[in-house]
């Protein structure tokens, strides 16, 4: 987040300063554009907090409620007097309508999610501020500097530095708020650094890989060192293969791995799969001294189109985990396997769409059946569209509180208003009901969302309905 860190300084200044300059030069540039997108979010929320009693065990606190609100606003500026110069921005505000619930991160008042300036040429770009890195190795945001170089069409390679910040919180790792919740973490932030390079070699076939590293801001340790791996193009005219594996070379193990082939019919697709999975933490945080559970497994689906435009399909995963008493007393009986079912459908014609599933998990942990079915309806010139859905699940849990069977009923509507102004909102109520005999926590709940969408400035008028 954009706030002052622990010497009082704030490191985000210089490129809002920089915006400002360019923007504040806005007069002269006749060619100047700008394109701001403004949207509003509020939430409604009802349920049943859950919190520890005198005895030691989870009890309800009484039903609540908590309403969240968020303002999201975009801006894009182009034609900043040097060809291929733009500067990008999206900040996000938060707050609370005043309800006595207190929703996660409503008093985290302001974050900067990008705020970059680029120069960009048919051969290279460079960038320099808050960006996002998404690889095989996951999303990471950091404050610094990208380099990216097109040697050729199908090639390109790029390099990042900068400060790292904690994923999902946009904060400093040093950070008092990372600190509270992970006391061990070293006083000082740290440094992200990595490659990337995407390639498509021969005709349909695309390949990628990603080195990235980070130490700790003076250079005396490392915190984590990864990297990944992936490609996917067609076998001969019917078949395909897709995968990916990253490593923790800090650690000299394998993190995530799949491989898979796909079979397109005549009618219809086949794909088969096997993988597994390891946890992996950087080297400076505590939680990867409780050795969470790793698995492998394999996995087949097929999808067959049907008659009238139904297609139907369906899949089966089983996966095998460590057994727990390898890595911790603490889980007892939840076994070592897991097998998942589903199967479903869709149909659309015209504007109406129906899709319905159906999924049952039974093995490590507990056991989860239920179903969902939605039908929408778009109108033919695209000014709105509408849609329900009802659900119905029942849970025997090892590692949650709530058991029994719950029913959810919903319905959203998208409206465009106007050419530039669009509204969104979404309801939906769920009623659980304890498998008899069991003492349980309520999990009924009420959740609500309205979001109003407004585009101006350049280009306005062709920017995307919703996403």
């Amino acid at each position: 987040m954009l706030k002052k860190d622990a010497h009082g300084s704030a490191p985000s200044a210089p490129l809002f300063l920089a915006l400002a300059v360019l923007l504040g030069a806005a007069p002269p540039l006749v060619a100047q554009r700008v394109r701001v997108r403004s949207t509003t979010t509020a939430r409604y929320i009802e349920l049943m907090p859950i919190r520890l009693d005198s005895s030691g065990d989870f009890a309800a606190a009484g039903r609540q409620s908590a309403a969240p609100l968020t303002q999201d606003i975009e801006l894009s500026a182009w034609g900043l007097g040097i060809p291929g110069l733009r500067a990008y921005g999206l900040v996000r505000f938060r707050g609370s309508l005043g309800n006595a619930l207190v929703w996660p991160r409503s008093d985290d008042h302001f974050d900067a999610l990008h705020a970059f300036v680029e120069l960009e040429r048919p051969a290279w770009r460079a960038r320099i501020g808050r960006q996002e890195r998404v690889s095989g190795l996951g999303i990471y945001t950091f404050d610094g500097g990208s380099a990216l170089w097109r040697p050729f069409p199908a090639v390109r390679v790029e390099g990042f530095l900068g400060r790292g910040l904690a994923r999902g919180f946009l904060e400093p790792l040093s950070s008092d708020a990372i600190r509270s919740i992970d006391p061990l973490r070293p006083g000082q932030g740290t440094l992200l650094f990595g490659l990337t390079a995407r390639a498509a070699p021969v005709a349909g076939w695309s390949t990628s890989a990603a080195w990235q590293k980070e130490i700790l801001a003076d250079r005396s340790g490392l915190v984590s060192e990864r990297v990944a791996l992936d490609a996917r193009g067609p076998i001969g005219r019917h078949f395909s293969i897709t995968g990916s594996i990253d490593g923790d070379l800090a650690a000299e193990a394998v993190g995530r791995a799949r491989l898979a082939v796909a079979w397109r019919m005549p009618r219809g697709r086949i794909e088969v799969e096997a993988f597994r999975y390891r946890p992996v933490f950087d080297l400076t945080t505590i939680w990867g001294v409780f050795s969470p559970e790793g698995h492998q497994g394999a996995g087949a689906r097929i999808e067959i189109p049907a008659v009238r435009g139904i297609v139907l399909d369906g899949g089966v995963v089983y996966k095998r985990y460590r057994p727990a008493t390898e890595t911790t007393p603490f889980l007892v009986g939840v076994g070592n396997y897991s097998t998942a079912f589903d199967a479903g459908g869709h149909w659309a014609r015209n504007a109406v769409a129906v899709e319905a599933r159906w999924r049952l998990l039974k093995g490590y942990g507990g056991s989860h059946s239920g179903g969902d079915a939605s039908v929408s309806y778009a109108s033919p010139e695209g000014r709105w569209s509408a849609g329900a859905n009802l659900s119905v699940f029942k849970e025997v849990e090892q590692f949650r509180i709530a058991t029994g069977t719950v029913t959810g009923l919903g319905g959203r509507a998208d409206v465009r208003l106007t050419p530039r102004l669009f509204l969104r909102g979404e309801v939906e109520r769920y009623w659980h009901q304890p498998t008899r005999g069991d003492i349980t926590i309520d999990w009924s709940q009420l959740r609500a969302m309205l979001a109003v969408e407004w585009t101006f400035g350049a280009d306005a008028d062709r920017v995307g309905a919703w996403h």
